[in-house]
């Protein structure tokens, strides 16, 4: 594996103090799914592996699993110990997997102090809009609303995900904008690619999710990241029917295929190869990376260690 350097890069957000490892931990995957119980020593675990490859903090939300996930984070970050970095998000309604506060100006006050308390902390280091309401609440109220938190100090850096463009200039007018979450992935949010750069030049900070594009760029067959999505309510998702249905099955297969050895050449696995090259898109900040195995942390967060930079132009024919 070819490395650029002997520690991770900390990376600023917008224009505040907040400095984030080019690879953070996806929380989401830390648990607890319904019906099981917290592993709050699993998650300690996933988190030390983390930090002993130099990511330095992790994504989650009220949504994640009913706010479960902040709970489970939070015990596991009262282990870890208060350097580790957090940022979560507030969502205007439940989606597929529940927990919601609303996006009236006293909901994300009141959203943001819970999500303090489970997680167990006095200030969020990033803290973010989850997706677009719809319920007619002016954008501006709610961004208004999250400005104030950051005012008062409950937040050091203050974001939005999954909104458009004009969302996102409107936003910043009114109160900078210090980040900006995302999908992209060699397969998939690749339409995203110009807002990304357009975050990228008005000074906002940019996190990926999905770089791995839900477990299909890695080393695992096609038919078993299939498996453990098929069946359930994930079926039904936008994400399923784009990456997983049988119209889109023999491109993602040969995408992987390609990835997996172009990755070979340097050294690389499909994974890295896959986190490395979003790191290296105009406008990106860090990508997030969540999986149940301690191997599979390290191995993506070394993805931010390897140099793809002779190999930019395969991966960037994959997407044409």
């Amino acid at each position: 594996m070819t490395l650029t350097e002997d520690h991770m890069e900390l990376r600023q957000v917008g224009r505040t103090e907040v400095r984030i490892s080019a690879v953070g931990l996806g929380g989401y995957e830390l648990g607890p799914e319904a019906g099981d119980a917290p592993d709050v020593d699993g998650a300690v675990a996933l988190l030390r592996t983390g930090i002993e490859n130099g990511v330095n903090w992790l994504d989650t939300s009220e949504n994640y699993l009913a706010s479960a996930n902040e709970s489970l984070i939070g015990a596991a970050l009262r282990v870890v110990g208060p350097d580790f970095l957090v940022g979560s998000k507030v969502a205007p309604y439940a989606a597929q997997t529940g927990g919601a506060s609303g996006f009236r100006p006293d909901q994300v006050h009141n959203a943001c102090r819970e999500s303090l308390r489970r997680l167990g902390r006095d200030q969020l280091d990033m803290y973010l809009l989850h997706y677009p309401d719809e319920s007619g609440i002016p954008l501006e109220e709610t961004w208004g609303a999250m400005s104030e938190l950051a005012t008062a100090g409950l937040v050091r850096a203050i974001g939005m995900s999954n909104y458009d463009l004009a969302d996102i200039e409107k936003c910043h007018a009114q109160r900078p904008v210090d980040v900006v979450q995302t999908g992209l992935s060699l397969l998939d949010y690749l339409d995203d690619r110009p807002l990304i750069r357009s975050c990228g030049d008005m000074g906002i900070a940019v996190t990926i999710y999905e770089p791995v594009a839900s477990g299909l760029l890695t080393n695992v067959p096609y038919d078993q990241v299939r498996a453990r999505w098929a069946g359930t309510a994930w079926e039904n998702s936008a994400f399923f029917r784009r990456l997983l249905s049988e119209d889109n099955a023999d491109h993602c297969r040969t995408v992987t295929e390609e990835v997996r050895r172009i990755g070979a050449g340097i050294d690389a696995t499909a994974a890295q190869t896959a986190i490395a090259w979003v790191l290296h898109q105009p406008g990106v900040t860090a990508a997030i990376a969540g999986s149940h195995s301690l191997l599979h942390t390290a191995e993506n967060a070394r993805a931010a260690y390897v140099d793809v930079r002779g190999i930019l132009p395969e991966l960037d024919a994959l997407t044409r």
